[in-house]
């Protein structure tokens, strides 16, 4: 009896450790498919979580022209991921780098909840509307300077054609040259509008991270005032400008009557003539030194006016008359001009020392004006280049300052040569064939000119504007993914 107690008391413990074993291995089994099964579900939440991280950063650019390339860069650099939708994709592909999607306009619409328009205008229509419901729409586009500046803006046009969707007006104060150039963008400011305050908020976010400085405009209807930014001319100088033209004029006529006319008119001798050779560069020159005299009184008059004034009144919150409060706004511009007109002055004063011993006569006079007027266009060149100066110009300002100003100096560099040099460009070749310096650019300097010329022709014109706004000759048709401002100063 003990025996098969003892027998079943073994055949128990080895039952009963065979089913451990068995459970062990089964827990074991288990445990592992457990930590198997909850490893999958974490790669899979990584993997969630980092394609919902890309989609948050996700920028769509309608558009592949030189505004939508200046932004891919500028978001790039952000760490945000462009996605670029154009009817062209394989015209894109051929400057966008690895980071940066590509596709179709309606594969990539639906693919992001901000979406920046970078289209001309005039095509906002061809834009598929059913994919950009309760989407932030950014709106870069600027009104032509031919448009009434009374009329409904470009974002509210847009937003009527878009109902569903938030319109933001941005960017549109940049240009693609800007954009590119780090050195020049950091840190400008931007103003934004329109849609709702979450909206507005997100874009302005993204504004911030491409290194500029936003500022909230508030609603929708001040984009009209964002749309005037770009095509404003020099708005506080007009005044100065226009009273510095008026005194130049009058002291021009003054000199002419007193120098030229005058003398002859007082003289029993026959009409002198050579009094007139003096009227390029002598006239100028005193001019010059006359009207910035003026200028920097002008810039100290108005104070003392104001300072009586308020004395009269006996106090300083009584408003300045308008003619008065206009004189003191455009003090700054007037110094400025002063400071312009006096270093022209000087140079030329310069000249006339350098001129002693010169011949008396009107190429020679024409030589040393042109000269120092090329000089002072230069200069004016050289310093809007620089970034803190350029900052604060609009993109028309700059653009008509580098396009008038730089042909300027070249009418003015080929009158230099060709009145100091113009009787010995047809001299015989030294050595048969070595010519001299003014026969190789004087020649360089007309041929120039010379195929500038039919560019100022308006139909040849207005054609090569069609073009940098992206007519294609051969499509006979009008891109709708082409830049809205242009980068090239012709």
């Amino acid at each position: 009896m003990e025996m098969k107690t003892q027998a079943l008391t073994q055949d128990t413990n080895i039952v009963t450790s065979q089913e451990a074993e068995s459970v062990l291995h089964h827990h074991h089994v288990s445990d592992s498919a457990l930590d198997h099964d909850g490893q999958k579900p974490q790669q899979e939440q990584s993997s969630s979580s980092s394609s919902s991280r890309v989609e948050e950063r996700r920028v769509v650019l309608v558009g592949s022209g030189d505004m939508t390339r200046s932004l891919v860069g500028c978001l790039v650099r952000a760490g945000y991921h462009p996605l670029v939708a154009t009817r062209n994709p394989a015209r894109a592909k051929s400057w966008a780098g690895d980071e940066v999607e590509v596709c179709g306009v309606e594969d990539g619409v639906g693919r992001g909840d901000l979406v920046v328009v970078a289209i001309p205008p005039q095509h906002h229509h061809s834009l598929p509307r059913h994919l950009l419901h309760n989407k932030i729409v950014v709106d870069i586009s600027n009104r032509s300077p031919d448009d009434p500046s009374d009329g409904p803006s470009m974002a509210e046009k847009l937003q009527e054609l878009l109902p569903e969707a938030q319109v933001v007006k941005a960017l549109n104060t940049m240009s693609a040259y800007v954009l590119q150039r780090r050195d020049l963008y950091a840190g400008r400011q931007v103003p934004v509008c329109g849609g709702t305050t979450p909206a507005r908020t997100r874009v302005m976010a993204l504004v911030r991270d491409m290194g500029l400085a936003p500022v909230d405009m508030g609603g929708l209807k001040n984009a009209r005032a964002l749309e005037d930014i770009p095509l404003s001319f020099f708005p506080e100088w007009k005044l100065a400008a226009i009273v510095t033209g008026i005194i130049f004029v009058l002291f021009w006529l003054l000199q002419l009557f007193r120098i030229q006319i005058c003398p002859n008119l007082t003289s029993a001798a026959p009409w002198n003539w050579q009094r007139f050779h003096r009227l390029p560069f002598k006239n100028t020159e005193v001019t010059l030194a006359f009207t910035g005299c003026l200028l920097l009184l002008l810039c100290y008059i108005p104070g003392m006016m104001a300072a009586y004034l308020q004395l009269w009144r006996g106090t300083k919150y009584s408003q300045f008359p308008d003619w008065l409060d206009a004189w003191l706004k455009a003090r700054k511009q007037l110094g400025l001009l002063a400071l312009l007109l006096g270093a022209t002055h000087g140079c030329m004063a310069i000249f006339v020392q350098v001129s002693k011993g010169m011949e008396d006569v009107w190429w020679q006079h024409t030589y040393l004006a042109t000269g120092a007027l090329l000089t002072a266009a230069m200069a004016i060149l050289g310093i809007t280049t620089l970034p803190s100066v350029s900052a604060s110009l609009t993109w028309r300002e700059f653009s008509v300052v580098q396009r008038y100003l730089g042909w300027a100096s070249v009418v003015l560099v080929t009158l230099h040569l060709t009145c100091e040099t113009f009787r010995g460009l047809l001299r015989p070749l030294s050595c048969v064939v070595l010519p001299s310096g003014s026969q190789i650019m004087v020649p360089l300097c007309f041929l120039t000119l010379l195929f500038k010329i039919p560019l100022l022709v308006p139909c040849v014109d207005s054609y090569l504007a069609k073009i940098r706004a992206g007519y294609e000759r051969h499509a006979g048709r009008q891109a709708t993914d082409l830049p809205s401002k242009e980068l090239l100063i012709a």
